[in-house]
């Protein structure tokens, strides 16, 4: 994956964790929903553990270098 894609995951599942957290914020009293709640605390934690893996896959990509191989893909490939 690119530097862009990587952003993206990281918005999309940063996405997903913030609504996962306003559900079990809404049910986190109910005794009847106990299990859920743990269980969408794990999901999020594992959404977690992804976020900070692509945090460091982009920090390892040189994004000015992956713009220009994109430009100059974009251009021998489509424009030629």
């Amino acid at each position: 994956m690119n530097g862009m894609d990587w952003v993206e995951f990281i918005r999309k599942t940063e996405d997903k964790m913030y609504h996962l957290h306003r559900a079990i914020d809404g049910i986190c009293n109910d005794p009847d929903y106990k299990e859920s709640v743990t269980t969408l605390t794990e999901v999020v934690r594992d959404y977690q553990v992804l976020v900070e893996k692509a945090k460091g896959e982009l920090r390892g990509i040189d994004l000015h270098r992956d713009r220009e191989r994109e430009r100059a893909h974009y251009y021998d490939h489509d424009h030629h």
